[in-house]
């Protein structure tokens, strides 16, 4: 019986102890619209004690939204400490609302705050004495060009892009003109480029490797380029006996110059496909003769025009 008599009176004790030193104050119970209201929660308790304060995330209640929640400790002395939990908020509805209890763990022991009412008036704005003033227009400020940027940066993107395009295309067309352009234009007379051509070929060594075939396919084929570029008509396309007729009958050589080129071409005949060929002498003649019939026929004329189809 006296046991029992210590556990009431021990719990009696410890809950005087803890009621009297656990208080709560709220700094107001009537507001208007939007004001703050501090609800601070203070206990009084030793170092060793542990003391837990409610945990409050967005909202007291539907109409009571949090503003902040700070949480302090003060010391007294060594053994005395204050816990304080300041708790902001307000509510942005007219009418009146319930502040609810609270919980609040000391040693794991729970106690609650007590609730309150607070009443929330309307903005009361006097028209009257406020002065009145004109309706402004609204003014709109000017775009930067970020703000350009942001707003049609895909259609810059593009346009950038087909400017390149275009660009480039421009570029291979202007080089494939200027190429075809040099390929259709000589630098020097066709006759100086027909005796470049037969110095090189004297220097070639085809003669003495007896390389006879080559050395007249060559020669012959520095001689039609160059009435091809001279009179303007497919000499390279025509076979010997017609390129003689041809040049006859629109009297673009002599007799003798026909004679000459009739040498040539039966000689570099038998080159090709008689057993008989000519001599080294008389290739280096027939040679001489190729460059006097250049030479005889040559006339004088600058970036002349080679034709590009027959």
């Amino acid at each position: 019986m006296k046991l029992k008599i210590s556990i009431v009176l021990s719990i009696l004790v410890n809950f005087y102890i803890y009621s009297q030193n656990i208080n709560t104050h709220i700094s107001t119970n009537k507001i208007k619209y939007g004001e703050p209201i501090i609800l601070k929660i203070e206990v009084k308790a030793s170092g060793r004690d542990k003391v837990i304060f409610p945990f409050i995330k967005d909202t007291l209640t539907y109409h009571l939204e949090l503003i902040e929640d700070k949480k302090d400790t003060l010391i007294n002395d060594a053994n005395h400490y204050i816990y304080t939990d300041s708790i902001t908020f307000s509510a942005y509805e007219i009418g009146t609302f319930t502040v609810p209890s609270l919980p609040v763990l000391v040693n794991s022991r729970e106690y609650s705050t007590p609730e309150y009412n607070i009443t929330v008036d309307s903005m009361e704005i006097d028209t009257i004495k406020q002065p009145l003033y004109d309706i402004y227009p609204i003014i709109s400020e000017p775009k930067t060009f970020k703000d350009y940027f942001e707003q049609y940066w895909v259609y810059m993107v593009m346009g950038v892009t087909i400017l390149l395009v275009a660009v480039i295309l421009a570029v291979l067309y202007y080089l494939e003109r200027k190429k075809k352009k040099s390929g259709n234009f000589k630098d020097a007379n066709p006759d100086k480029i027909a005796i470049k051509k037969l110095l090189k070929l004297e220097k070639s060594g085809y003669l003495t490797k007896g390389l006879s075939k080559k050395y007249y396919s060559e020669m012959i084929l520095i001689l039609k380029e160059y009435m091809e570029a001279r009179w303007k008509f497919p000499a390279t396309k025509l076979l010997s006996d017609d390129l003689l007729v041809y040049l006859k009958e629109n009297k673009y050589v002599d007799e003798e110059e026909a004679r000459d080129l009739s040498t040539i071409f039966q000689s570099a005949d038998l080159a090709k496909f008689a057993k008989s060929r000519p001599t080294v002498a008389e290739t280096k003649v027939h040679t001489e003769m190729a460059k006097k019939f250049v030479n005889e026929t040559k006339t004088e004329f600058l970036n002349y025009r080679q034709p590009d189809e027959y």
